[in-house]
């Protein structure tokens, strides 16, 4: 039976997490090429815990799926042929599985990215930066509010898909 009192979205202790149940910003600040960049990704409204856990997994495989490849490696340090193609195996395979079990979610994630050359005397931006920072406003500050409990979850999931619906569709790659 579906208690009354549970919310509507898992937000209680994201608090010290830094996760968001809306996606996640990204900010690579500018280096020696002169180029910064900000961007935002947002899961479509309604993204259950378990589809958010296989997307973040997927976003961070490149690094740390070479941990276990690489432990594979070593394990089988004895042959070198035979140690190279379990850690590519592994790690192929990695990617494979969670491609495989996001791919009803990945194509309705929205992402927005802006970027900025620092250089030629005054910073040139591309994309639309007005955009990114009042979506990324009011997801903050309304989830902040659902997490203090001065909205309820349905009411931020409202707001999530209001930005959700504003930013534009993300192009795929590959077959059409």
């Amino acid at each position: 039976m579906h208690s009354p009192t549970k919310p509507l979205l898992p937000i209680a202790g994201l608090r010290d997490r830094h996760l968001h149940v809306w996606g996640r910003e990204t900010v690579h600040p500018a280096g020696r090429t002169l180029w910064s960049s900000r961007t935002l990704v947002v899961f479509p409204p309604g993204t259950s815990t378990r589809e958010r856990l296989l997307l973040r997994a997927l976003h961070v495989w490149g690094v740390a799926g070479a941990l276990p490849a690489l432990g594979v490696m070593a394990a089988l340090n004895g042959s070198a042929l035979g140690g190279t193609l379990a850690a590519a195996a592994l790690y192929g395979s990695g990617f494979l599985v969670l491609r495989r079990a996001t791919r009803r979610t990945r194509p309705s994630v929205r992402t927005l990215t802006v970027t900025t050359f620092h250089g030629g005397g005054r910073p040139r931006g591309h994309g639309d930066a007005r955009l990114l920072a009042g979506a990324l406003d009011a997801l903050v500050v309304y989830e902040r509010a659902a997490l203090a409990g001065t909205i309820s979850a349905v009411e931020f999931e409202l707001v999530w898909a209001d930005v959700w619906s504003s930013l534009p569709e993300t192009p795929r790659r590959g077959r059409a």
